[in-house]
């Protein structure tokens, strides 16, 4: 595994030298640097755990391309991140019950457990994957998520980690909306996506083991009982846009289908098959007129387990006036296997400051339902970005 691991890695550190050795061309690479700071300065909860008032995320990112004669271009990209999260929630998953044998959901990454309780800051290499790009398409191979999150549509959001449809920094815990088709996370995979033709596009991606224990996304993981092991994923999307120049309308669209092997995981693993083959469905569209944009997004998932439905919704308005962007989102979600209902909104505004810094203030209020019990988090959040290019370097 670790080998597995490192190969992407390597071609990412040895692509320059390589192009160079054998006259491809100039390589061109580069290293960026990203850090978010999100502050809660307030937010009333009754939720299990107290809402996080600091959280945060750093990034790395490296890339290094270059174009062979033939007009080919060869890209290698490498992400590595820091993340402090909810200490409930790492990678999304969570449980919201006192069974400590629940199954947890394998799109989802809910149940009925007792809650989790992690160190809420982690390490890892997100991306790591080498692309050829030409004219017959684009393939990608390595730590990337699938087409089918790459093909998403739907609303625009002012936050980029806050955000109320699959939140990468979640303070209150209970943002449990997802319709971004991550199935599989950052596990290694081979990917293709055709060339957009007349407004067109479709990809595949095939996913050996959907093993990866990413930050946002961890589908081997469970909350302490039954977890899903997750294999032999195919993912196939279609990704549409035509902007009608006379009126300025333009209109995005993408739908994605996946089927994955799902079974037993972990210390439980022996007793009776529970999971089943799981198969997700999504579709988003995005339409833009001037500085106005407006979104919606759908998904549904099996779960990979009988009467273990997840399905979920969103949709929201942005709006660009005054250098600030304004954006309002709302979403419902529902999890059978776990019995939770939830309802979320987001009120954002932002502003860039020159090229390396952003800033958004939002309002959120988070709603989740079990039988028993109900749960809500509302409160203003901050969330600061930096940004700054630390190295680009071009050479023969």
């Amino acid at each position: 595994m670790l080998k597995q691991t490192l190969a992407p890695c390597a071609v990412l550190i040895l692509l320059p030298s390589a192009a160079t050795a054998q006259g491809l061309g100039a390589v061109e690479a580069e290293l960026d640097f990203e850090s978010v700071l999100l502050v809660s300065p307030h937010i009333d909860s009754n939720a299990n755990a107290d809402a996080e008032k600091l959280q945060g995320e750093i990034s790395f990112m490296g890339l290094a391309e270059t174009v062979l004669e033939n007009g080919v271009r060869i890209r290698a990209r490498g992400a590595l991140r820091l993340q402090a999260d909810h200490s409930m929630r790492p990678g999304a998953i969570g449980g919201f019950g006192t069974d400590e044998g629940a199954p947890v959901g394998a799109f989802s990454g809910l149940s009925s457990a007792p809650s989790l309780d992690q160190s809420h800051t982690r390490a890892r290499l997100e991306t790591a994957y080498v692309q050829i790009d030409g004219g017959y398409g684009e393939v990608r191979v390595g730590k990337d998520r699938g087409v089918a999150a790459r093909f998403f549509e739907g609303p625009k959001s002012a936050l980029t980690h806050a955000r109320l449809d699959s939140s990468l920094l979640d303070p209150t815990g209970l943002a449990v909306t997802r319709t971004r088709h991550d199935l599989t996370g950052p596990s290694l995979k081979a990917s293709y996506a055709s060339p957009r033709l007349i407004g067109l596009r479709a990809g595949i991606s095939f996913t050996p083991e959907a093993d990866a224990d990413g930050l946002d996304r961890r589908p081997a993981a469970g909350t302490g009982g039954l977890a899903s092991d997750t294999r032999s994923a195919i993912e196939l999307a279609l990704n549409g846009t035509h902007r009608f120049r006379e009126s300025d309308w333009r209109f995005d669209v993408g739908l994605g289908w996946s089927n994955a092997e799902v079974s037993n995981r972990g210390p439980l693993s022996e007793l009776s098959p529970i999971y089943e083959d799981m198969q997700t469905w999504s579709a988003g569209t995005r339409i833009e007129k001037g500085d106005w944009t407006v979104g919606a997004s759908w998904l549904n998932s099996d779960n990979g387990l009988p009467n273990g439905d997840y399905s979920s919704w969103t949709t929201g308005l942005f709006k660009e006036a005054y250098d600030i962007d304004f954006s309002v989102e709302y979403g419902e979600s529902e999890d059978q296997l776990s019995d939770l209902e939830s309802q979320g909104w987001r009120l954002a505004a932002a502003r860039d400051f020159g090229r390396d810094a952003r800033v958004a203030v939002a309002y959120l209020h988070d709603d989740l339902q079990a039988p028993l019990q109900k749960w809500s988090a509302q409160g203003v959040v901050i969330e600061v970005t930096l940004s700054q290019e630390i190295v680009q370097v071009t050479g023969n």
